[in-house]
């Protein structure tokens, strides 16, 4: 949901236009850490919302009875004071879907939000050209630069200038080597870079050299500026995908979407989300570019190491298949000789949590979860006492605003100047 990306990114920042979108902004974030929890107490989630979740305090009632109206969860009361609050918050789509009907039938999003939304939107697709997105939009020209304005001082928007084009960036999707992608846009247009990063979406984890030799990805066929899009992620950006270099296939990368951040992936999830990429390269290693036999359902492998932490079958391509996560410490090798030997994951909840990514990337082309915080949610199982000496440890926030526009702020002033005179 666009209003929980927009509102995370844009933390303590206040804007005069926004209403509905940090309402339920604010409702997402908070549904998507109670989801799967006990009962927690009113008085430890106000603190919880608060410092960790940027939840005004005083905001906080109305998202937590906005989210009972939804049926997200249950308020336990003494008269109308809240005592409790039980999670009854469903899976993610469900989530989704239920606070977008909420909003469409209870609530309304003023014309400025309306276009923030649909900027976003667009720009988690692929960067566009300020000016053609613009046209394409049919946008107020003044209401257009309003938007924007508010996006990149909120920073869920970012400006770039390539090759003589003001370029329009999702920094939650096209963070990293957001200079690359722009440029492409710059190049090529925005319809080339969205294109193939649904086909990406769609065979996550795909090696470089298959899609080179055969000009697709999946059921795409992918034009030689696409081509080049990637070949330069993968060997000029700044974060390059995960490599696999064997004696029978060579050198190989493996390619996926950017590597998403602010609201969709949380900081302390990123090397999670890494060790992830790196399972998934290791398992379409054994798929796409086997010595011998081939993986026939990535699937199914990726849940039996969900589930048994083990393949149980040794195979003479294990140890140069699987050595990279080794290095991360995802998995170990154990020799069973003859030159079989056996991948084991190494059981941490980090490498079970980067093996349920794993597994989302290859059957859904996305993963779900990794918006959320694990110590906001510890915290609200913890006593109150708990969080308020995490709360009194912490400096005191300061809450800023976006600049009103020129013409509020003459109204701002004629308004002053009409009290003055009565």
């Amino acid at each position: 949901m666009r209003c929980h990306e927009i509102q995370t990114t844009l933390g303590n920042l206040d804007v005069p236009e926004f209403e509905t979108i940090p309402e339920l902004g604010m409702a997402t974030r908070l549904a998507l850490h109670l989801r799967g929890l006990p009962l927690v107490k009113y008085e430890t989630l106000k603190l919880v919302a608060s410092h960790f979740l940027n939840v005004p305090t005083i905001a906080v009632e109305r998202i937590v009875r906005l989210l009972a109206e939804v049926e997200f969860v249950r308020l336990q009361q003494t008269g109308s004071t809240i005592k409790g609050v039980l999670p009854t918050v469903p899976y993610y789509e469900e989530l989704y879907e239920g606070l977008g009907q909420f909003a469409s039938s209870e609530r309304s999003f003023n014309e400025t939000e309306q276009l923030t939304l649909t900027l976003v939107e667009r720009l988690a697709k692929s960067p566009e050209k300020t000016d053609s997105l613009q046209n394409k939009l049919g946008a107020d020209k003044a209401l257009f630069k309003r938007s924007v304005q508010i996006g990149t001082k909120g920073e869920f928007l970012v400006h770039r200038r390539f090759r003589g084009r003001d370029i329009l960036i999702n920094p939650t999707y096209f963070s990293e080597n957001s200079e690359i992608f722009a440029d492409a846009v710059a190049a090529s247009g925005a319809k080339a870079v969205s294109g193939l990063m649904k086909a990406v979406r769609q065979s996550q984890g795909w090696p470089l050299q298959l899609i080179e030799k055969g000009k697709r990805l999946g059921e795409f066929d992918i034009h030689p500026d696409q081509l080049q899009l990637l070949k330069r992620l993968a060997q000029d950006g700044v974060v390059k995908p995960p490599t696999i270099e064997t004696t029978y296939a060579g050198k190989n990368h493996f390619m996926f979407t950017p590597t998403p951040s602010g609201a969709a992936l949380t900081p302390g999830k990123r090397e999670i989300y890494e060790k992830a990429m790196a399972i998934v390269a290791a398992i379409r290693q054994g798929q796409l570019l086997p010595r011998a036999y081939a993986i026939r359902s990535p699937g199914a492998v990726l849940y039996t190491l969900m589930t048994n932490l083990r393949l149980g079958k040794a195979t003479r391509e294990a140890t140069q298949q699987y050595k990279q996560l080794t290095f991360l410490r995802v998995a170990r090798l154990r020799d069973v000789g003859g030159g079989f030997s056996e991948v084991e994951i190494i059981d941490t909840p980090e490498n079970r949590e980067a093996l349920k990514i794993a597994y989302d990337l290859v059957t859904d082309g996305k993963p779900s979860g990794v918006e959320v915080d694990d110590g906001a949610r510890k915290a609200l199982q913890e006593s109150q006492e708990y969080v308020e000496s995490l709360v009194s440890s912490a400096e005191m926030r300061r809450r800023e605003t976006v600049q009103l526009s020129d013409d509020q702020a003459e109204q701002l002033d004629l308004l002053f100047l009409e009290g003055i005179s009565k």
